[in-house]
């Protein structure tokens, strides 16, 4: 069964990480994030859900402004070739 947000609060409480929520709507973009972010300390990321053609699940975090090229991405990170996962398979 999934962890729930105050299962995950908790965990880093009794690991002692400070942490802080923001609730807000989803955001697909960055541009659409841009907003949310200007007002919270650190830099602003970018996620990607993706899988390969063997159906290996990739999570790539980079930094809002970089430039990934997805059709070479797999190369870098040895996989077979990617494309974007299923909001089901997330």
């Amino acid at each position: 069964m999934p962890a729930s947000p105050a299962d995950l609060f908790a965990f880093l409480d009794d690991l002692g990480i400070a942490h802080k929520t923001v609730e807000h709507p989803a955001t697909f973009t960055v541009e659409e994030g841009r907003h949310l972010k200007a007002s919270m300390p650190g830099g602003h990321s970018k996620n990607l859900f993706m899988k390969d053609k063997d159906g290996t699940i990739v999570l790539i975090s980079a930094w809002s402004d970089s430039d990934l090229r997805l059709n070479q991405l797999h190369k870098q990170i040895g996989t077979r070739r990617l494309s974007f996962a299923s909001a089901d398979l997330m």
